[in-house]
Order: structure tokens, then sequence, then C-alpha cells
């Protein structure tokens, strides 16, 4: 979404916040705890790379224009939802946990009929778990855009006459410039005769907007 998108509707939401704060429908209180509480979220979660810019930017406009639930909506678990932004964090990440859940299941299904996910490159069974919750093994001319980031990388090791070798990646950052990852992947296309460990993406303000739209549930995690 443009930066103008945001410009226009983060302030014209707070200007429409504060004046609820002065009649009295809204605890200031609650208004600053909702503002500082995204601003950790987000900046934490976007510094530390598993936030982008626009997830960052959609936790501010919720604090900013709807820091409690409307007065319409009861939450069905009876329990309060305030500030709202944290129930809509709580409820992103539950949701978001499909994800990885549905990619080990294909896994699965993939290594039940005999497909070489982990063939020639060394891991430890950690990293293999990690994999089996994460990354796809896919044809490495399918390989590109924003639906997959890279799982794995190559390097030259100095010690064994520069050979490259596959090598794990644990995390790579929304806001990374990947071409430089396919890239180097590419270069070295005749490691892959079997196919490149990516991670299918989906954005997390996908889970986010879901999670605002069943705010009516309340806070998914007063249930477990």
């Amino acid at each position: 979404m443009s930066n103008k998108v945001w410009v226009f509707v983060c302030p014209t939401g707070f200007i429409l916040t504060l004046v609820l704060v002065v009649f009295g429908f809204i605890d200031g209180l609650v208004v600053l705890v909702s503002v500082l509480s995204a601003v950790f979220l987000g900046v934490v979660l976007f510094w530390s790379g598993y936030y982008g810019g626009a997830d960052l930017k959609a936790l501010l406009f919720i604090a900013l224009t709807t820091p409690t639930i409307p007065l319409t909506l009861n939450p069905a678990s009876g329990l309060s939802a305030l500030p709202l932004v944290l129930t809509v964090f709580c409820n992103s990440a539950l949701l978001a946990l499909v994800w990885p859940l549905s990619i080990f299941v294909l896994n699965l299904a993939d290594l039940l009929k005999g497909k070489p996910m982990f063939k020639d490159i060394k891991l430890t069974l950690r990293q293999k778990v990690w994999l089996l919750f994460t990354a796809r093994l896919l044809p490495l001319d399918k390989f590109g855009g924003l639906r997959y980031f890279p799982a794995e990388t190559v390097v030259v090791v100095p010690q064994e006459d520069n050979k490259p070798i596959r090598k794990l990646l644990h995390l790579v950052k929304a806001e990374t410039d990947l071409q430089k990852y396919i890239d180097n992947l590419k270069k070295h296309s005749e490691l892959y005769p079997n196919g490149v460990l990516a991670s299918p993406t989906i954005p997390t303000i996908v889970f986010v907007t879901l999670a605002l739209a069943i705010t009516p549930l309340g806070n998914l995690l007063f249930f477990l």
C-alpha cells in the first residue's frame, strides 16, 4: 500500500479518536497504551525481520484509529479486548500458525512419495524439522518474486578449494532484496538437480486483516 494512503488515513483516524476522548467515549490512557503497544511490537518485529513496513503501519493504524473494540461489538469470550491492537496482534499470530502446519502436511506427503527433500545438503535433525514446517522443494526455474523466500544459499569454502556448497538460511528478513539470493542460486544451478529449498510466503498483513475481521470473538488466547 502506498505511503500516501497511510499518511492520509492515520492522522484522520487519530483525530476522530481524539474527538471520542474529548467527549468521554474513550479513556485517554487506553489510547496511549494502544499506541505504545503498537509501536513497541511493530518496531521490534520490523527490525528483527519478521514484519515488513506495511505490517508495522497496519498496527499503528489500528492503534490510532480503533484503540478499543467498538461499542456495538461485544467479544464472544466475555473478556476485555482492550487495547484492540493487542487482540489483533495475538489473533494474527495464532492464525499465522496455520501456514507452517500446511507446509508440514505437504512436505510429509512428498516424503512419503519418496521426494528427495534434503539430498545433497548437510543438515542436523533440528534443521530438517525446521525446514519441514517452513520450506518446500521446488524447481530452480520456478523460484523468484515474492511468492517464495530462499531457505538456502550457496557459499564458497576456501578450505575445500573454493568449492561451492549449499547452506541453510534460517531467516530472510521481510524487507530483504531477494534478487541477490536468487542470482546466487541460479549461478550455481548445477547444485540443484532436484530443486531448491524455498519458503512459501503470505504477507503478514493478510493475517492482521483476518484477525481484525474476527475481533468480535475477542482474544483467542483467552480460549487457550
